[in-house]
């Protein structure tokens, strides 16, 4: 998968995990390289306190439980972009490469 990075950064955009480019790809970068530094976390941990769905599954948002969580996200992420990669004219994946293409350009 080209350009994982990127798919995953916007992939953070798109679900709310992240609040701007900005700030997903430091997520993304993070999450991928398997070292969250501690000012990243608590970014990802103040990001999130709001989101309902990371409330849900881990409890109180704090920056310990986000890396953990972050992981789970980015295997989830991976298998999306694979289908929608496979299914490019399933509703998400016209919509994910809609918003890569504004954030990134050509999608590849």
């Amino acid at each position: 998968m080209e350009n994982l990075e990127k798919k995953f950064t916007v992939w953070l955009l798109t679900r709310k995990f992240a609040r701007n480019l900005e700030e997903a790809n430091a997520f993304a970068k993070a999450v991928m390289a398997e070292n969250c530094p501690e000012d990243v976390a608590a970014q990802m941990a103040e990001a999130n306190r709001g989101n309902m769905d990371v409330m849900m599954e881990i409890g109180k948002v704090t920056p310990e439980k986000m890396m953990p969580f972050m992981a789970g996200k980015f295997d989830l992420a991976k298998k999306c972009i694979g289908f929608w990669e496979e299914h490019v004219k399933d509703t998400n994946a016209i919509f994910f490469r809609r918003k890569y293409e504004e954030n990134y350009g050509e999608y590849n």
